[in-house]
């Protein structure tokens, strides 16, 4: 008899708890109430991050720099002017707060939103000077240098080397010295490399294979072109 009240003693608080246990430990039959408590919540939404098309690095490309280098008489506004720009743009972008105080040699940011050209911004450059000019064109024929196909110099610029459509432009040297590299709107970039007895101050001569284009592209006055300082073709 007593060893049964001792049992039932000591079993009935060791039922209670094991129930108790399963009790703190069971988990939800549904997903009601399955909240995280305040102080366990997500602090921020994370998202997946979206492919690379390519657009954003392109994008944050830097874009090419075009500057101009001053020379003797130039002023910002003939310069603005020349570019196509705000002269009040032209001194922010250089940080000038006084017009005159320009030095030759001195070299000036061209801001990139540059209207009035359709100069090439595929590399950085200098720009040495902007002229407007009168387009002419010719081709290695009689018509234009007086030596036929059997001249020994047929084709053969006053520089040495062979007339190349795309690339040779006959000058007045005094303007554009022999060896420069320009860009004309509406044409592109061309090497200096020959020169002509009609070819005086600002006029250019666009060298050309065939003797009709030459005609066809006729006298184009006004057009400008932007000495660079540097070998682009």
């Amino acid at each position: 008899m007593l060893l049964r009240i001792l049992f039932t003693v000591l079993t009935i608080p060791l039922l209670f708890s094991l129930w108790l246990a399963d009790k703190a430990y069971s988990y939800p039959s549904s997903d009601d109430h399955t909240d995280l408590p305040p102080s366990y919540t997500v602090a921020a939404k994370v998202t997946e991050p979206e492919p690379d098309t390519g657009a954003s690095t392109a994008a944050s490309a830097a874009v090419p720099t075009t500057q101009y280098q001053i020379n003797r008489g130039d002023t910002l506004f003939q310069i603005a002017r020349d570019f196509g720009i705000d002269v009040n743009d032209l001194m922010a972008a250089n940080q000038i707060y006084n017009p005159k105080s320009l030095t030759i040699g001195q070299t000036l940011t061209i801001p990139a939103s540059v209207g009035g050209t359709d100069a090439p911004r595929s590399q950085p450059k200098i720009i040495k000077k902007v002229i407007n000019t009168t387009l002419t064109a010719y081709t290695a024929g009689f018509e234009s240098t007086g030596k036929k196909a059997s001249h020994p110099e047929y084709g053969i610029t006053y520089s040495g080397l062979k007339a190349k459509e795309g690339r040779t432009i006959a000058v007045d040297p005094n303007v554009i010295p022999l060896g420069s590299t320009v860009f004309i709107e509406g044409i592109g970039i061309r090497k200096a490399e020959d020169i002509g007895s009609a070819i005086r101050g600002s006029r250019i001569d666009v060298f050309m294979n065939d003797l009709g284009q030459a005609k066809e592209f006729g006298i184009k006055k006004n057009v400008k072109v932007y000495v660079l300082d540097r070998e682009l073709i």
